[in-house]
C-alpha cells in the first residue's frame, strides 16, 4: 500500500470517528430532551390529579357544611349533599375518577370506654362475645383508655397489649372517632344493630325499613314499637372521604378525615387528616 493510500485510510478513520462522536452526541441530546419532556409531562399529570383530588375534597366539605343549614336533623346517603358529591368510579377521556364518603359514626367509638359507664361496659362485653372474643378484654381496654383518654386509631391499642386478633375482629364494627359521637342508625351495620338492640327480629325490621325509605327517623321507631337503643342517633359529624384521580401517567388516592361542628351557633367543617398515595398506572399491553 502506498503512503498516499495510508493517509487516505487515516483520514477516513478520523472522519468515521468524528461522525460517530457527533452521532453519539446527537443521540444523547435527543435522549436527554425526550427524558426532560417526559419528566415535564409527568409533572403536569401529577399537578392535574392533585387539582382534581383537592377540588373533589372541597366539594364534599362544602356539601357537608351546607347540609348543616338545610337538613341538620338527620344524616344518610340519600340526602342531597351525598347524592351531589359521591361518585362511583367512572372512566374519563384522560383517566379515571371516583369520590366515596364513609360515615365514621356507623361504628362504635372505642374512646367512649375512657369514661366508665355501666351501659358502655355492658355493650362492649356483648360486642366482644358476639365477635367471638373474650368479654374480659373490655376491662383491659377500659383501663388503657382511662389512662390515655383516647386513641387515634383502634389498632393503637395493640401497643398496650390488646391482642391483634381481637382488634381485627372488632375492626368492622368499632372505630376511634376524632370527636365524640353516637352510632348513626341510618348507616350502622346490621350486625352491630343486632348487638345494640339485643333483638334480631327488631334489627331486621329496622333494616327493612331503612332499605325501603332510605333512612330511619325517631317517629318510624316509635311507630314500629322499637325503643331507640342506647348510644344511638340519626346524625353524624365524622366522615372519611376517599378520592381517586388518574390522568395520563399520574394517579392519586387522597383520603381525608372530615369533622363537622355545630355548637353554640357556630357551624364549621374541618379537615383533620390527609393521606396521599401516588402511583403510576400500568400501561395496557397492545
Amino acid at each position: 500500500m502506498s503512503r498516499r493510500d495510508e493517509q487516505s485510510g487515516v483520514v477516513l478513520v478520523n472522519v468515521l470517528v468524528v461522525l460517530a462522536i457527533a452521532g453519539g452526541l446527537m443521540f444523547l441530546l435527543l435522549t436527554t430532551q425526550e427524558a426532560a419532556l417526559d419528566r415535564v409531562g409527568r409533572a403536569v399529570d401529577a399537578s392535574v390529579v392533585e387539582q382534581i383530588a383537592f377540588g373533589a375534597e372541597a366539594s364534599v366539605v362544602d356539601a357537608l357544611r351546607r347540609d348543616l343549614d338545610v337538613a341538620p336533623e338527620a344524616d344518610h346517603f340519600n340526602e342531597a349533599w351525598a347524592l351531589s358529591v359521591i361518585q362511583n368510579e367512572v372512566a374519563l377521556p384522560t383517566g379515571r375518577f371516583s369520590v366515596q364518603v364513609t360515615d365514621l359514626q356507623a361504628k362504635f367509638d372505642i374512646n367512649q370506654l375512657a369514661t366508665v359507664t355501666l351501659g358502655g361496659q355492658e355493650f362492649a362485653r356483648r360486642l366482644l362475645i358476639a365477635t367471638g372474643q373474650p368479654p374480659e378484654t373490655q376491662n383491659q381496654i377500659s383501663r388503657i383508655l382511662a389512662v390515655l383518654g383516647g386513641v387515634a386509631r383502634l389498632n393503637d391499642l395493640g401497643a398496650f397489649g390488646v391482642a391483634q386478633s381481637t382488634l381485627d375482629a372488632l375492626a368492622p364494627y368499632v372505630t376511634a372517632l376524632p370527636a365524640s359521637g353516637t352510632i348513626n342508625l341510618n348507616t350502622v351495620d346490621p350486625f352491630l344493630l343486632k348487638v345494640m338492640l339485643k333483638n334480631d327480629s327488631q334489627a331486621a325490621q329496622l333494616i327493612r325499613l331503612r332499605e325501603g325509605r332510605g333512612f330511619i327517623t325517631l317517629d318510624a321507631l316509635n311507630a314500629a314499637g322499637i325503643l331507640r337503643p342506647q348510644n344511638s342517633g340519626f346524625t353524624s359529624s365524622a366522615f372519611r372521604v376517599d378520592v381517586l384521580a388518574q390522568t395520563g401517567s399520574a394517579q392519586l388516592a387522597l383520603q381525608s378525615i372530615v369533622v363537622r361542628r355545630n355548637q353554640l351557633g357556630v357551624k364549621a367543617v374541618q379537615i383533620l387528616e390527609r393521606r396521599f398515595v401516588y402511583d403510576t398506572p400500568e400501561t395496557p399491553e397492545g
